[in-house]
């Protein structure tokens, strides 16, 4: 099974500014389409502005839409997307997603 790579966006417009990261295990984090244009907005509706890299705990609600949107998605032991059923792009793709959101380190 063939990985897809992340398409990453031509341009952001002058509203997006750049994603803040943030690696706090306690916070709940939301589920984001790795391929959609932007990560602002969650599957549960949830805008945000931070890319949580030591999730441990997930929305439920972001859970119980993946699950609307594909029955069955988190049964399967291959990662795929639940908004089209493609495989999930890789581990290397969605770091460097993560590094494009994010914009250029801060000094």
């Amino acid at each position: 099974m063939q990985n897809h790579p992340i398409e990453h966006p031509v341009s952001l417009s002058e509203e997006q500014s750049d994603l803040q990261l943030s690696s706090n295990p306690d916070d709940i984090s939301h589920l984001v389409c790795c391929r959609q244009m932007t990560w602002r907005t969650a599957f549960c509706g949830a805008q945000g502005d931070t890319i949580n890299v030591a999730a441990e705990t997930i929305c439920t609600m972001c859970v119980e839409q993946a699950e609307a949107m594909w029955p069955g998605v988190w049964a399967d032991p291959e990662s795929f997307c639940p908004v089209d059923g493609r495989p999930c792009p890789d581990e290397h793709d969605i770091d460097l997603r993560i590094a494009w959101e994010a914009g250029p380190p801060q000094a």
